[in-house]
């Protein structure tokens, strides 16, 4: 009679440690997958800064490349806009807009602000170039 007691028993304790066991294991998997997602998120949003930046150096080039003298005011400030396509809203659009379909996929445009003339060092313009950039997680 004893014999049966102790098998009963034991198998509430091997239940017991299986059932442990197994939410241990689902806790795991569900912190790994958080992380997983985590890192995910931040790569996507660190690439698509990287894209942005490459925008604006790609954008600078461009339009220092592009000698449309209307577009380029001899005197007062201006902006100057880069973008993948004219989509006949602001500010992708107008005839100073530089359509260039090869920028980033993450990059909407990219804006270069010229300022007056000698308000820079040495008497130079400064630019200010920034871009617009969309971060879409997965």
């Amino acid at each position: 009679m004893a014999s049966f007691k102790k098998r009963g028993i034991i198998l509430f304790v091997v239940l017991g440690i299986i059932l442990i066991v197994g939410l241990l294991a689902v806790a795991i998997l569900r912190i790994i997958s958080s992380q997983s997602r985590l890192t995910h998120h931040q790569v996507t949003r660190i690439q698509a800064q990287y894209a942005a930046k490459a925008g604006i150096m790609y954008a600078l080039d461009k339009l220092r490349l592009n000698d449309d003298a209307a577009c380029w005011a001899a005197s007062g400030s201006y902006t100057r806009y880069l973008c993948r396509s004219d989509t006949g809203t602001p500010p992708c659009t107008g005839a100073c807009l530089v359509v260039e379909p090869w920028l980033p996929p993450t990059v909407n445009s990219v804006a270069i602000n010229v300022s007056e003339p000698g308000t820079g060092l040495l008497g130079t313009r400064p630019v200010r170039a920034t871009a617009d950039f969309t971060y879409t997680p997965d």
